[in-house]
């Protein structure tokens, strides 16, 4: 009983998200994955989602994980979603609180199976945003497809002219790679596979092709080790 009682207060959370999610769940999904409640939404703050969340592989209850309390030193304020576009979950999932994910109507952001980020992920997706599977996303980290305004470029003379850039561009997050803490990632950006970007590195554009490599900002974006990453069967730290 006593056993019982200790595994119901740690996933307290559940009792919370479990009507809102259901609800949710409901309105958003296929009935047939809808009855099984895969997504739980803790605390959610829910803009305009008339968007489409798609759910590809085996479904089953709170596969998905939005917004539930991960880390204490950030608010527990849940997950705030808005989606015009598309988002879709090729497997389990986890975002952890104080987090925000953004999709504009031609927005496209896919989460590969077992997708973790940790607290306060802040996603724009106006384009195309591919997570593919098991990427581990630190604390504070930041991903932005769009700069949301273009640069217009003056000729000599002081003649304008049009602008040869979108101002978009994709991301794309390899397999097996690890992005730490206060990290930021804009358009046109690909992490290769098995890669490592060290903590408040800021990518503006693809800096390697190589996998197993650990990637940081100094003056300039750099290689900074070739031949390691993260293995998720043992990196676990003993203090």
């Amino acid at each position: 009983m006593v056993k019982l009682l200790k595994i119901i207060y740690k996933h307290r959370w559940v009792l919370r998200a479990i009507i809102p999610s259901l609800w949710f769940c409901i309105r958003h999904l296929p009935f047939k994955q809808a009855i099984k409640v895969p997504i739980l939404l803790y605390k959610p703050h829910l803009g305009n989602n008339s968007g489409r969340f798609v759910i590809n592989g085996p479904v089953h209850f709170g596969m998905i994980r939005l917004g539930y309390k991960q880390v204490s030193i950030y608010p527990n304020t849940g997950i705030m979603l808005d989606n015009n576009g598309v988002i879709i979950f090729n497997g389990e999932c986890s975002i952890g609180n104080n987090s925000y994910i953004s999709v504009g109507n031609k927005g496209v952001i896919t989460f590969g199976d077992n997708c973790r980020a940790t607290t306060s992920l802040k996603i724009v997706c106006y384009h195309k945003i591919d997570i593919e599977d098991n990427v581990l996303i630190g604390w504070q980290n930041c991903l932005y497809d769009t700069d949301f305004h273009k640069l217009t470029h003056v000729k000599s003379g002081g003649v304008l002219a049009k602008s040869t850039k979108p101002g978009y561009g994709s991301i794309k997050i390899g397999h097996d790679t690890w992005i730490g803490n206060g990290c930021k990632i804009y358009k046109g950006v690909t992490v290769p596979p098995y890669s490592v970007v060290g903590a408040d590195t800021i990518l503006t554009k693809t800096v390697t092709d190589e996998t197993h490599t650990l990637i940081c900002n100094e003056r300039k974006s750099v290689v900074k080790v070739h031949g390691v990453f993260r293995n998720a069967s043992d990196d676990s730290i003993e203090y």
